[in-house]
C-alpha cells in the first residue's frame, strides 16, 4: 500500500530535543488510569524468583527450572539494589505496552500460577540473573492471533552481562541500561506470546529497525539493546492492537475563541456519561491553555437519545501561565475577549469500558471569575468512537445538541499506525501539525482520506441531536494495512540466533480496521455568529469557529479463515451471528478460504459460525480455522446422516472428524460446522 511522504503537507521533522534519544529508564507513558487500570482484561506478569522454580513449564531447554534474580548475581553487575533494578525495568516494559489493553502489573517474587485465583489472561515472563549460551529470552511460540490464554516467556537477565559487557562498563555499567536491556527483552518474549513474529520490516517513514522490539535476535546490536529505549514498529503496533486492543478509544483537542467581550476565567463542559465515574486522563497541559487538568463534579441525570446518562460538569479553572495565538500579552487562567485558546482531554471510562456512546460533550460554556456563566458559548460537537457496519464501512458520527445550526469545514483524515499523543494534535507555530507518539517518534500515516470539503451539522438537543456521518474507509475495498500470513518455518529466526520462537503455520495477523486509529481536524462552524472582534471592540456577525482535532481507535476487525484438508470441492459458508450477515465462498484450489476476503465482516469478541462442504479424498478429511476461538464442532457424514460434535482443546488445530468418532467413505460429502467467538 502506498504511504505518504512524512509529514504530508505537515510542518518537517521534529526537533533534535524533542527527538533525541536517552538511556533514561523512567517511565513516558502519558496516561495513568489508575484503579481503572485494573479492568484491563490482559494482564503481564514480571516474574522474578527469589529461589529456583521449577513448576515453571519446560517448554525449551534451559527455560525451567525459572532461576533467581539477585543483582549480586549478574556478571559484571551495576551499582545498585535488586529493587531499584526491577523496578527500572517494570519501567520500560510498561512503557512498551502502555497504549495497549494490557496492565503490566509491578514486579512479582510469587509465580503468577501459583496464585489463588490467577487472571484467566496472563503473559508471564520470569526474569532470572541466569545465562544461556546464546539466547537473552525465549518464550513459548508465537501465540497468533493471542489465541493461547496463559502464556510464558523466559528472560536469562545474566546474559547481558556475557554478550554486552563492553556496553555495560566502566561508566555505562548503570541500572538504567541494564534496564533497557532487560525490559526489552521482556517486552520482545511477551510479545511473542502476544502474537509477534521476528520482523525488521521498516515502512515509509519509520526509524531503522535497530530501534524497534521485535528483530531477531542477530540484527540487534547491543548498542541499541542497552543504549536506548527501543519501540513496536508500525507493522508490530498494528497486530498488538487487534490482538489485544488499545487503551485509547478517542480523543479530542479544540481551538475555541471566547466569543464575549468579558474575560473568562473556567471553561465548563457538560458531559454524559453511561459510567457512574468520569477521570479525564492525558490532558492537554501545553503553552496554548489557560488552565491545569480540569475537576469533574457529578450532576445528577440527564437523558441523551433516550437513554438517561449520569451527567458532569468537567471544569478548566486552575490558572497557569499560557501564550494566546492571536492576542499579545496573555494572563494566567484568563480569556479575553475574542481571545483563541486550546484545551483537550478524553476520560478513562470511555477507553476501558470501550462503548461507543459512552461520553457524550453536551455543551461548553465559559464563566467569568465569579462562576458566572458568559452568554456567548463556543460550539463543540459529540462523538462517537466509530461503528463497523456489516457491508464494512467505518462511519464517524458527530452530533450538534446546541440549537444553532453549525457546518463542517476543510476536514482532512488521516489513517495512523499508531495513536497520535495529545500534545501532537495542535498547530505549531507555523501553522502545521506534527504527530508524533507516545515515546515522541514522528508518525507517517498509512494514507489519507477523502472527506467532504463541507457539510451540514443540524441544530439538534439532547434527544434529537444534530447529526453527520464520515464514511473513512471500507473494509471490503481498501482491506488491512497489515495482513501477514507467517511462514510457519521451524523457527522465524537463523540457528543461533540470540531469540528463537516458532512461526504457527499459515496463521493470519492483521492490524484494525482503518488503522490503529484515525485521526482527524477541522473546522466546526456557526455562521454569522454574534460574537466581540478584538480589533474593532465591538460585537460583531461573523463566522464562529472551533478548530477540532479528534482521534479514534480502529476496530478489531478480525478475519475468520482455514483450510479444507482431504476435501475436495469445498464450499464454505460463513456467518456472523451477531450482525445476521452470511456469505458463502468457493475453496481456492489449495482448500484455503478467507471469510473476510468473501465479505463477511467480523469484530473481535463477536459469535460467527463457519460450515464446509466438501468431497472425502484420499486423505484424512480434517479442516484448520484461524481466527476464533471454537466452542463446537459438528461433523456430518451427509450420505450415512452420521453426526459427532466435540470441543477442540485448541481451536487453531486440525479439527479431525474422523479421530472424534465419525465414518466416512471415498467420495461420501462431509460438513463440518464450528461455532465460537472471534479472537
Amino acid at each position: 500500500m502506498t504511504r505518504l511522504s512524512a509529514h504530508f503537507r505537515w510542518t518537517g521533522c521534529l526537533g533534535a530535543a524533542l527527538l533525541s534519544t536517552s538511556v533514561q529508564a523512567a517511565p513516558v507513558c502519558y496516561h495513568n488510569y489508575g484503579a481503572i487500570d485494573a479492568m484491563k482484561p490482559n494482564k503481564l506478569f514480571l516474574y522474578y524468583p527469589t529461589a529456583n522454580d521449577a513448576t515453571f513449564p519446560a517448554y525449551a531447554t534451559n527455560v525451567s527450572p525459572a532461576r533467581t534474580f539477585a543483582i549480586g548475581s549478574l556478571p559484571g553487575a551495576p551499582a545498585g539494589t535488586t529493587t531499584q533494578l526491577r523496578d527500572r525495568i517494570f519501567d520500560v516494559v510498561s512503557t512498551d505496552y502502555c497504549e495497549f489493553n494490557v496492565q503490566v502489573l509491578p514486579p512479582t517474587t510469587t509465580n503468577p500460577d501459583a496464585l489463588g485465583a490467577p487472571p484467566a489472561r496472563r503473559n508471564m515472563v520470569a526474569i532470572g540473573a541466569d545465562t544461556d549460551p546464546s539466547l537473552f529470552g525465549i518464550a513459548e511460540a508465537v501465540d497468533t492471533g493471542d489465541a493461547d490464554v496463559i502464556d510464558h516467556a523466559r528472560v536469562f537477565g545474566g546474559s547481558y552481562g556475557v554478550f554486552c559487557s563492553a556496553e555495560l562498563s566502566g561508566a555505562n555499567n548503570t541500572l538504567d541500561r541494564w534496564a533497557l536491556g532487560i525490559g526489552g527483552t521482556a517486552a520482545h518474549e511477551a510479545g511473542h506470546n502476544y502474537g509477534l513474529s521476528h520482523s525488521a520490516v521498516v515502512h515509509t517513514g519509520e526509524d531503522a529497525f535497530i530501534h524497534h522490539i521485535m528483530p531477531a535476535g542477530p540484527s540487534m546490536p547491543c548498542t541499541n539493546r542497552v543504549g536506548e529505549r527501543r519501540h513496536f514498529s508500525d507493522q508490530d503496533f498494528g497486530i498488538l492492537a487487534n490482538n489485544v486492543g488499545l487503551t485509547l478509544q478517542s480523543l479530542a483537542n479544540w481551538d475555541f475563541v471566547n466569543p464575549n467581550s468579558a474575560t473568562a476565567s473556567r471553561l465548563r463542559m457538560e458531559v454524559l456519561s453511561l459510567s457512574t465515574t468520569l477521570t479525564p486522563v492525558s490532558t492537554y497541559t501545553g503553552s496554548l491553555s489557560p488552565w491545569n487538568p480540569p475537576s469533574v463534579v457529578a450532576s445528577g441525570t440527564r437523558t441523551f437519545k433516550g437513554t438517561s446518562y449520569h451527567r458532569y460538569f468537567v471544569t478548566w479553572q486552575s490558572a497557569k501561565g499560557w501564550a494566546s495565538p492571536n492576542q499579545p500579552g496573555s494572563i494566567a487562567g484568563q480569556v479575553r475577549g475574542a481571545e483563541q485558546f486550546h484545551v483537550g482531554t478524553h476520560f478513562a471510562e470511555e477507553n476501558i469500558l470501550n462503548t461507543t456512546t459512552q461520553v457524550v460533550i453536551a455543551d461548553a460554556t465559559l464563566l467569568d471569575a465569579g462562576g458566572s456563566a458568559l452568554p456567548l458559548h463556543p460550539r463543540v460537537p459529540t462523538f462517537d468512537t466509530g461503528t463497523l457496519s456489516a457491508d464494512g464501512n467505518f462511519i464517524l458520527g458527530l452530533a450538534n445538541l446546541a440549537a444553532a445550526n453549525l457546518v463542517l469545514r476543510n476536514w482532512r483524515g488521516f489513517v495512523l499506525p499508531r495513536p497520535a499523543h495529545i500534545d501532537s494534535m495542535l498547530f505549531d507555530p507555523t501553522g502545521g501539525v506534527k504527530l508524533f507518539d507516545n515515546q515522541q517518534e514522528p508518525i507517517t500515516p498509512w494514507r489519507q482520506l477523502q472527506l467532504p470539503t463541507a457539510m451540514e451539522l443540524p441544530a439538534g438537543s439532547t434527544d434529537k441531536p444534530g447529526e453527520a456521518r464520515f464514511v473513512l474507509g471500507n473494509l471490503l475495498k481498501d482491506g488491512h494495512n497489515v495482513r501477514i500470513k507467517f511462514r510457519g518455518q521451524v523457527t522465524d529466526a537463523t540457528a543461533g540466533a540470540q531469540e528463537v520462537n516458532p512461526d504457527v503455520k499459515g496463521a493470519l495477523a492483521t492490524d484494525p480496521f482503518p488503522g490503529a486509529s484515525v485521526f482527524l481536524e477541522g473546522d466546526l462552524v456557526e455562521p454569522n455568529a454574534l460574537q466581540w472582534d478584538a480589533d474593532k471592540k465591538t460585537f460583531v456577525t461573523k463566522d464562529l469557529v472551533t478548530h477540532v482535532f479528534l482521534q479514534v481507535a480502529g476496530k478489531r476487525a478480525k478475519p475468520v479463515d482455514g483450510i479444507l484438508i482431504g476435501l475436495l470441492r469445498g464450499k464454505v459458508v460463513c456467518a456472523n451471528l451477531n450482525t445476521r450477515q452470511s456469505v458463502s465462498v468457493q475453496a481456492n484450489t489449495d482448500g484455503s478460504f478467507d471469510c473476510e476476503k468473501a465479505g463477511l465482516v467480523s469484530l473481535h469478541g463477536e459469535r460467527v459460525q463457519v460450515s464446509q462442504v466438501g468431497l472425502v479424498n484420499t486423505q484424512l478429511p480434517a479442516v484448520q480455522v484461524g481466527g476464533m476461538d471454537i466452542a463446537k464442532v459438528t461433523c456430518t457424514n451427509l450420505r450415512s446422516r452420521q453426526s459427532v460434535s466435540f470441543k477442540p482443546e485448541v481451536s487453531t488445530n486440525a479439527l479431525d472428524c474422523v479421530k472424534a468418532g465419525l465414518g466416512v467413505e471415498q467420495q461420501s460429502t462431509l460438513q463440518i460446522t464450528q461455532i465460537g467467538t472471534v479472537r
